[in-house]
């Protein structure tokens, strides 16, 4: 179940940021969701979910740790209008709500910039989210 609930908070919050882009940053940057022998061109937004645990008190609920990565070719990378998008938790938890999913928090926890083994940069902006499935 926690494989199905992760893979459901990738795909919701993809189409969520997709249609709630920043102005700075450009329809041309792909947001996906992290598949490990995918091809990724940069710039590009990732979200990948990993380490789904159950709530013990709350049936069907998790949390999880949820990594969006930045993957960009220069220094001029857009991550202040990511922070600020994600940062607003109560539009996505109103937008993303159904019968068979409920995301409750979306918890900023650490920021990261790191140069990329290839070349560019990688952000990594980290949440801890708490959802329920039914």
């Amino acid at each position: 179940m926690s494989q199905l609930v992760e893979y459901a908070l990738d795909t919701l919050l993809v189409q969520w940021i997709s249609a709630h882009r920043p102005a700075d940053i450009p329809a041309s940057v792909p947001i996906l969701a992290a598949v490990r022998d995918k091809l990724r061109t940069r710039p590009c937004i990732v979200l990948e979910t990993s380490e789904a645990r159950s709530v013990s008190a709350m049936a069907g609920t998790f949390r999880m740790k949820l990594d969006v990565h930045l993957f960009s070719q220069t220094d001029d990378t857009p991550v202040a209008a990511l922070e600020s998008l994600l940062g607003d938790s109560a539009a996505i938890i109103a937008a993303t709500g159904s019968q068979d999913f409920l995301l409750h928090a979306l918890i900023p926890r650490e920021t990261s910039t790191v140069p990329d083994e290839s070349r560019g940069r990688e952000t990594v902006l980290s949440f801890e989210a708490v959802v329920s499935a039914g």
